[in-house]
């Protein structure tokens, strides 16, 4: 995250805090913001997938099983 905050920042300083969206992706710097967002997206999708593959290993389950009784609504 660090990373990303640091190239996003240098185009920031760049381009101008103000500058409109196009500044932004026309800078030079701007492929090492995406590099960087890839990254980070990577990181955060590999470990919500070990948290998924423990909670289904732990035997948690989803959907979860129809033949369950439904709470009655209130």
């Amino acid at each position: 995250m660090a990373d990303l905050g640091a190239a996003y920042s240098e185009v920031q300083e760049s381009v101008g805090a103000t500058a409109r969206d196009e500044a932004y992706l026309e800078s030079p710097g701007w492929p090492a913001v995406v590099a960087a967002a890839a990254r980070l997206a990577q990181v955060l999708v590999t470990n919500d997938l070990t948290a998924l593959s423990e909670l289904h290993d732990a035997g948690h389950r989803w959907p979860p099983p129809t033949n369950l009784a439904m709470p009655e609504p209130s």
